[in-house]
């Protein structure tokens, strides 16, 4: 027998940080532990709780907002511009037959009385033919653009790196999955859907130092230091910069769906809590910080993410890092903030770091709120009967933490659903 792919799938898994972990473990897939349904309509801090959808919109919504801001994400700027600098057809008839279009893009934040400015950056939006209104799949990915849509017309610097090629992306997709930087574009398209990509890192770098640096400069140190935005907000605000540049020319409303996997995940959720525009939600093994709850934790500790990724998040999250019992806080409360809109959470049975059952317990715990709105919230008592028709949507498969070539059916089958079937 030979052992060498098991080597590499497991020196890649390590080399992965704490974005992953290989483990022998299977996620239990029934929500367990004293409170596998956390409370989101009770009191809260000195409110009393919650009865009608009226104090949830005008009283508890905001009151979580700032609780989010203030314990784990750090805050948004207090307002910005976006410039569209330039647009331009790239290709007519790209990735089967969609209309390629490249948006170069600068945006001005505003934190008080003090402003800053963002690097110049770039989004590329492919659209179905014939069909400028398409709903849109808004795209991160940790590869850059070119690689997220591989077309040889999109401006990439002459000294730009990236994911593609050689050796490093046959072990990459090897370990993570066909789909880790690349979506099924041509299928995307074929069903209906727009796709729109950026690529967060040209304007908030997910290096420690030169992250944090960035983001400090953007902030101008204006928020309190241990309340300063971290990257997961800098990148969720990139979703609604998104939104404002396809906005500025559109024909008609549109619906806009964040996606993302992993750390963009986590920004992804975070992007539809405090962006009503938003339609609706995949995220995928978005893990601690993103659907996972904070408390009762299982693989990545809140200590274990802010020592490797201490630009993500504001430096308070780290008062959490005993286990976040103590937490008033939770991601329950993220799930909740973006109902009634439709949400998926995408998982896998062996990606216990990045913690299935917990990422169910908070859709359990938000499922409240669903149903004030008069949805029928998550449809489903167990992680593995999956439900896509439902407004809270709960996926899981077998393997370990990617993107592979079951998670995109499953993803489609969602969207299908909640905006081509409506």
């Amino acid at each position: 027998m030979k052992i060498w792919p098991l080597l590499i799938v497991v020196i890649a898994a390590l080399g992965a940080g704490s974005c992953a972990k290989l483990t022998l473990a299977w996620a239990d897939l029934i929500p367990d532990g004293p409170a596998a349904r956390p409370e989101v309509l009770a009191g809260f801090g000195s409110q009393a709780p919650i009865t009608s959808l009226e104090a949830w919109t005008e009283q508890r919504k905001p009151v979580l907002k700032d609780a989010l801001q203030a314990n784990i994400y750090g805050y948004f700027p207090d307002s910005y511009q976006l410039t569209v600098l330039d647009r331009k057809v790239l290709d007519e008839n790209a990735f089967g037959g969609g209309r390629l279009e490249e948006y170069k893009l600068r945006a001005q934040l505003h934190f008080g009385d003090e402003t800053s400015e963002t690097e110049i950056f770039y989004m590329d939006v492919v659209t179905p033919a014939g069909d400028p209104n398409a709903p849109v799949v808004l795209i991160q990915t940790f590869c850059p653009r070119w690689d997220t849509l591989p077309h040889p017309a999109i401006y990439r610097p002459e000294d730009a790196g990236g994911c593609g090629g050689g050796a490093v992306t046959g072990l990459m997709t090897y370990v993570f999955g066909r789909y880790i930087a690349t979506p099924p574009t041509e299928v995307i398209l074929a069903r209906g859907y727009a796709v729109a990509t950026i690529y967060p890192s040209e304007f908030a770098p997910d290096r420690k130092e030169k992250g944090l640096a960035a983001l400090k400069q953007m902030s101008r140190g204006l928020a309190p230091d241990n309340q300063r935005w971290g990257a997961i907000a800098a990148w969720a605000w990139g979703y609604s910069l998104m939104i404002d540049a396809l906005e500025q020319d559109a024909e008609a409303p549109r619906d806009y769906i964040s996606w993302g996997h992993s750390r963009y995940g986590k920004s992804a959720l975070l992007a539809a809590a405090f962006d009503e525009r938003i339609s609706g939600v995949i995220s995928h093994q978005s893990g601690t910080g993103g659907a996972s709850l904070n408390r009762q934790k299982k693989g990545e500790s809140v200590k274990a993410i802010i020592e490797t990724f201490p630009h993500w998040f504001a430096k308070a999250y780290a008062k959490y890092a005993g286990g976040g019992e103590d937490m008033l806080i939770d991601q329950h409360h993220l799930l909740a903030l973006i109902a009634p809109r439709p949400v998926l959470l995408g998982n896998a049975r062996r990606d216990v770091w990045s913690d299935p059952n917990g990422a169910f317990r908070a859709a359990l715990g938000a499922d409240p709120v669903y149903k004030l709105y008069g949805s029928q919230g998550l449809d489903q008592g167990r992680l593995d009967t999956w439900s896509p028709g439902a407004d809270l949507a709960y996926w899981i498969r077998p393997g370990t933490h990617g993107v592979v070539k079951e998670d995109w059916p499953a993803f489609l089958e969602f969207l299908d659903a909640h905006f081509l079937n409506k």
